[in-house]
């Protein structure tokens, strides 16, 4: 068994309130870094926002190829989770997270040690599933 087929088979007991702390602590550690390095906001919003695109682009191919209606598509989905699945979500969460920090300055008004509490606390839940997201 390699790797990648373990790690699926451990992602792919995510219920959909897992995916969606584990979506929220993925936006969370954008702004958490957006917040850590302040030469991310040289960058213009469109910038970010294109990246998150590039990056959902394939989540969204992936979810839209199963039948049914989306609550079919969604476990589906759920079922079909894996490693590259995953970095793409973060990767699309983080680039949101940015583009709406250059959006809206008062999400990233906090310090940096609130974001990483609300990390903890939303990961609990996932956590419990399983600790190889």
């Amino acid at each position: 068994m390699t790797a990648e087929q373990f790690l699926s088979e451990k992602l792919r007991r995510f219920s959909l309130l897992d995916i969606s702390l584990v979506k929220a602590v993925y936006f969370l550690f954008g702004l958490l870094i957006f917040v850590l390095y302040p030469a991310l906001e040289s960058l213009d919003w469109w910038f970010y926002g294109l990246l998150g695109l590039a990056a959902a682009f394939p989540l969204w191919l992936h979810f839209f190829t199963f039948e049914g209606s989306y609550f079919d598509k969604g476990k589906a989905y759920l079922k079909s989770n894996s490693p590259a699945l995953q970095v793409l979500l973060f990767m699309t969460q983080m680039f949101f997270a940015l583009m709406l920090a250059l959006l809206i300055p008062w999400l990233v008004s906090g310090e940096w040690w609130l974001y990483l509490v609300l990390i903890f606390v939303l990961a609990i839940k996932p956590m419990t599933t399983t600790v190889f997201w």
